[in-house]
């Protein structure tokens, strides 16, 4: 099983069904936090500077920690991975390298102007790509 985990309420939302799941199904996971300097560097038009990448990386090995620490506590054998590139992009590559069976990941759901100018949904494009896994896409609960 392979869980995408950024820290935000929707990839908090899918560590806690990942853990139902894996306890479930006595499964190992894999947790891979991205960072996606690529996106990044785009939006700024490439102005991103070395702290920022910096930064990014040490944001998403906090959330990594936290997320393998998590499942961990639960009983669940975890390892975290982080990789540098688009989510769409390294995700794929990890689940043909350690073949996860299914992929958990957070969804935000969009509305008005944001789903327009947004894109598409992560998952949607990981649907696209992943032959033979299954995607659990996993949204907040509304507060």
């Amino acid at each position: 099983m392979l869980l995408v985990y950024d820290g935000t309420l929707e990839a908090q939302a899918a560590l806690k069904r990942c853990s139902q799941l894996s306890l479930a199904l006595s499964a190992h996971v894999d947790v891979v936090s991205v960072v996606d300097s690529i996106t990044a560097n785009a939006t700024c038009a490439g102005m991103l500077s070395d702290l920022a990448c910096s930064s990014m990386e040490a944001h998403a090995q906090h959330a990594l920690d936290v997320a393998v620490a998590h499942l961990v506590n639960l009983g669940v054998t975890a390892h975290g991975f982080i990789k540098f590139g688009r989510t769409v992009d390294v995700v794929p590559l990890h689940v043909a390298a350690f073949h996860a069976d299914i992929v958990v990941i957070g969804h935000r759901v969009q509305s008005g102007f944001a789903r327009w100018w947004g894109g598409r949904p992560v998952h949607l494009d990981l649907a696209e790509r992943l032959r033979g896994a299954a995607i659990v896409a996993v949204t907040a609960p509304l507060s």
